[in-house]
Parts: structure tokens; C-alpha cells; sequence
């Protein structure tokens, strides 16, 4: 049962931030997405929960045989195996991302998260129930080959549950004091250039929670250009209207 909370997390912040994003920095939180979000996050939480109780074991046994190193075995603090296994976690889920658009079939299943042109909290919930599941498969075979603890993997989804919202509020934090705050975890700042239309952009920023690994692999970007705040994928890409369906349908465009 508790594993189920990762699933509640993100819906849960998206409303902590919606509030911050109306009460505090006075944006318009309602829009014409928020019904069809609605929809998809109610499709995404059953499909988490069918893969959890259906296809999660039988995944984990199939891959089994691919372990070659156990990180929850290793002669260290506990506490030190638990930091180390988020950050091999947020390395995969980076891995994972760049994945998503760079192969044409997953990229397919991605864009729909970046079809949106107005960026806030609600947007991090704007995902295919497909890419949930290719993402689980990546992140769940990265987890057995290393021998990842499971707790580890809680920890993270809560953390990321949290964080994510953040990333896509509707507000920029002062560019001095983000420079310090990144190398931290990753801002809204950071973020929403990664949701640019123009590929030269959304092409960088690819990390979830940290930014060290698009520092290490040439993948970051620090700076605006006349590009950076608009955002979307290109209209032959783009739901042909904001519903359910055209959502749901978004991939075989």
C-alpha cells in the first residue's frame, strides 16, 4: 500500500503549487488543459497501478539474470547507499529521458508533455499512460542491473513527486540566486528551457531532479535567448484540440 503514495505525490503537489500560482504570483491556474489533465492523471493512476500489480514482478524476473553489481550490498553506511542509489536513479531517469527524444517511437509518446504552450504545475502531469510505462520498464531494468535497494527507489519517487511540480510552476526565480540553487536541484528556470519549440533548446536540460549529469554530458544550457519562452513541438506533432482523445491519440499522429 505504501508504494501506491509515489502514484498520489505529483497529484498532490500540482495542487500545492496551482494554489502558490494563483494566490501568491496571481497567474491563471484553469485553463482549457485542466479538464483533460483530470482525465489522463485518473488513466495514468490505473495504468501505474495495473503495472504495479500485474507486470512489475514478472518484468523484475525476466531481467534478473542481467545483474552484474549490487549497490544495496555494498560495505557502506546505510544512509550512504540510499544517497548513492538516488543519484544512480536520477542518472538512469536522465539516461532514460534523452531516450525518449532521441528514439522516434518514444519521442511519439513523450511529446504530448511537451505540446504544452503554456507552461505551470499542471503541466507535469500532462503525460501519455504509454510513456509512464516505458519509463517505469527503463527505470525498473536500470534499478536491477545495479542491484538498486527498494527503498531507495520510494525515497526518489517522493522527492521527484515533490520536485516536479516545481520545475513547471509559472514563476522564474531571481537569476542570481538561481545560479546557486541549481547546482542543488533543478529550477523552474532551468526547466522550462527544455519545453522550448526551437530543438537547439529543448535538445539540453534533459536531468529530473539534479543537473550534474547534462553538466557532465554537455547537455546543460544556463542561459535564455530570444527562443527560450516559446514553448510547444511543432504543429504536424501538436494534439489537433485540447481533449481527452486527441491526447490519448497524440502518437499516432
Amino acid at each position: 500500500m505504501s508504494e501506491n503514495i509515489i502514484y498520489l505525490v505529483p497529484m498532490i503537489s500540482v495542487m500545492i503549487f496551482s494554489l502558490i500560482e494563483r494566490f501568491v504570483f496571481n497567474r491563471q491556474t484553469l485553463d482549457a488543459k485542466t479538464r483533460p489533465i483530470f482525465f489522463i492523471v485518473l488513466i495514468n493512476l490505473l495504468v501505474s497501478l495495473v503495472f504495479s500489480a500485474s507486470l512489475l514482478f514478472p518484468f523484475v524476473i525476466l531481467v534478473a539474470p542481467l545483474q552484474f553489481f549490487t549497490i544495496a550490498e555494498l560495505n557502506i553506511p546505510e544512509y550512504l547507499i540510499i544517497i548513492l542509489s538516488i543519484l544512480i536513479i536520477d542518472f538512469i531517469y536522465y539516461v532514460t529521458h534523452r531516450l525518449h527524444h532521441r528514439i522516434p517511437v518514444l519521442w511519439r509518446l513523450h511529446r504530448l508533455h511537451h505540446s504544452d504552450t503554456q507552461i505551470n504545475a499542471q503541466t507535469t502531469l500532462l503525460h501519455h499512460p504509454l510513456e509512464l510505462v516505458t519509463n517505469n520498464l527503463f527505470v525498473i531494468l536500470g534499478a536491477v542491473m545495479l542491484g538498486l535497494p527498494t527503498i531507495a527507489l520510494f525515497y526518489y519517487g517522493i522527492i521527484l513527486g515533490l520536485h516536479s511540480a516545481f520545475t513547471h510552476i509559472e514563476f522564474s526565480i531571481s537569476p542570481k540566486l538561481e545560479k546557486y540553487i541549481r547546482w542543488f536541484f533543478i529550477t523552474p528556470n532551468y526547466h522550462h528551457r527544455h519545453h522550448a519549440k526551437a530543438l537547439k533548446i529543448s535538445n539540453t536540460n534533459f536531468g529530473m531532479l539534479f543537473v550534474y549529469w547534462d553538466w557532465l554530458f554537455n547537455t546543460a544550457l544556463f542561459n535564455d535567448d530570444k527562443d527560450s519562452n516559446d514553448y510547444g513541438i511543432q504543429l504536424k506533432e501538436t494534439p489537433i484540440r485540447i481533449t481527452l482523445w486527441h491526447y490519448l491519440t497524440n502518437p499516432l499522429r
